[in-house]
């Protein structure tokens, strides 16, 4: 009988930060989660979609990933391992070893199935019995859930793909709903409308920002619990059972103000009897630094004092925000780190020098390119053409299914 279940997701593996490499931080994150598993005797991992941080993972991404997937299929506790492709993740490349991973009970759903009852997984004790019903639905891409016909329009587009993923979990749930004797657990990658994301928390899609809309209606009251990713803060849409895990270790200085965490869920047979957040320890961390040039030599100097006894080093992003035009503001800062070891400046902004290009270029106040998004920048540029607003709307559109289909790693034909 399933106790215990993990649920995570968003782990991006093989994540940069400014160029920086993170292999050791990802490391530590893995030989935690097995110590949790091992320690809190989970039956089950659940891991909703982006695994990795890009459709060509490296090899020493890979490696990571098979070596924690290896120990767990030898935990002790954890019998089960399910896994879904995310919007960063290639699918095909997700589902390649699938069938070996199935002999260690590791259950890989990459891409969408042609039968979306295909996407259900039965888990089964050590005696052949059901124990729980697991829905795995994957990040589902355009080409997954519609047609295209050449008299489309951007309204008829984003209605067809809603209607298409709505579609999609429907037929995966009418099939679900025969197991009345076990629990049954969905996981999605998804957008759920009344989700909460930060501009600066990295998460890009195509349905982030568009008039694709997915209600938590769409996940019936019959489910025992819905495993969700995509969204990097844990959080609840529309009822307790609908959760966010949330991404394990922060993908931006912006998320690093924001706990991380994992869920860990306590079964009674069907019943869902709790939800338990468990904090991700920091493994790196990431800290923000403002102001004129003598408060942030202020502001390092009392994090360089408070973190002697840490033992974890510090990477910063520090904006200068005083008026003074300062000409070497970059080396000043990175002379001045250097009296401090374990700290490293790893993006420098000065608006002063923002503002006195705003002058002569008319760039917008207190922006650079490094605090937008591909789409704000194209957003922008569409601001300045003489065009209509759906026209605008459609170019956006496009603009999204082709960032779409370079992160999925190419067309389907």
């Amino acid at each position: 009988m399933i106790k215990k279940i993990l649920h995570t997701s968003d782990w991006h593996i093989g994540r940069r930060l400014k160029e920086h490499d993170r292999y050791e931080e990802f490391k530590e994150f893995f030989t935690w989660l097995e110590e949790l598993i091992y320690t809190e005797n989970i039956d089950t991992l659940l891991v909703a979609g982006d695994i990795f941080d890009n459709t060509t993972p490296s090899p020493k991404a890979q490696n990571l990933y098979y070596s924690f997937l290896s120990k767990i299929a030898n935990s002790s506790s954890c019998r089960h391992v399910v896994i879904t492709s995310g919007n960063h993740d290639s699918p095909a490349f997700i589902d390649a070893p699938s069938e070996i991973l199935k002999l260690c009970k590791i259950h890989v759903i990459g891409c969408a199935c042609e039968n979306p009852e295909d996407e259900i997984v039965e888990l089964k004790d050590e005696n052949g019995q059901l124990e729980l019903v697991v829905c795995a639905v994957p990040y589902l891409r355009d080409y997954d859930v519609r047609t295209v016909t050449a008299d489309d329009n951007f309204h008829d587009i984003d209605n067809a793909l809603c209607e298409g993923i709505r579609n999609h979990y429907e037929k995966v749930f009418t099939k679900a709903q025969s197991y009345s004797d076990v629990p049954v657990i969905a996981m999605g990658h998804l957008f759920v409308k009344g989700g909460s994301v930060r501009k600066d928390e990295g998460v890009r899609s195509l349905y982030v920002g568009t008039a694709v809309e997915i209600r938590y209606e769409i996940f019936p009251e019959f489910l025992t619990y819905t495993a969700l990713g995509h969204l990097h803060s844990p959080q609840f849409v529309g009822r307790e059972n609908i959760r966010y895990s949330g991404s394990p270790i922060p993908m931006t200085f912006g998320e690093a103000e924001r706990e991380k965490s994992v869920c860990i869920l306590e079964l009674d047979g069907k019943n869902l009897l709790n939800i338990k957040q468990v904090p991700v320890p920091i493994f790196q961390r990431l800290e923000r630094v403002s102001g004129s040039l003598d408060k942030i030599y202020a502001e390092i100097k009392k994090l360089a004092e408070e973190s002697i006894d840490d033992n974890i080093s510090i990477w910063l992003e520090a904006t200068h925000t005083g008026e003074e035009f300062i000409a070497d503001i970059q080396k000043d800062l990175q002379d001045y780190v250097k009296n401090f070891p374990g700290i490293e400046i790893l993006s420098i902004q000065d608006l002063a020098v923002k503002r006195i290009i705003d002058v002569d270029t008319g760039i917008l106040p207190n922006t650079g390119l490094s605090d937008f998004s591909p789409i704000n920048i194209f957003e922008n540029l569409l601001a300045k053409k003489n065009l209509s607003e759906d026209a605008q709307a459609e170019y956006k559109r496009m603009y999204n299914e082709i960032i779409h289909e370079i992160e999925a790693g190419g067309v389907k034909s």
